[in-house]
């Protein structure tokens, strides 16, 4: 893999690491702060878990076409 490549990809996780903390952070005030706002809570729990599937489960994976060896 190219190294350029490679930086790439692992600031990307990074970057998706600290979005995935500051939405927590945000659901644990909008939590603790207004329990009644459950459709706020459930916005931010399903975007963390986009990005979760997205990102880094690779999802995207099973969907292309396999490598052919030779």
């Amino acid at each position: 893999m190219d190294e350029d490549k490679k930086k790439q990809e692992y600031w990307k996780g990074f970057t998706i690491l600290i979005l995935l903390g500051t939405f927590t952070i945000g659901e644990f005030f909008v939590g603790s702060v207004a329990p009644a706002w459950a459709a706020v809570l459930i916005v931010i729990a399903s975007l963390k878990a986009y990005y979760v599937v997205r990102d880094y489960m690779h999802i995207g994976r099973v969907f292309e076409p396999e490598e052919e060896v030779s």
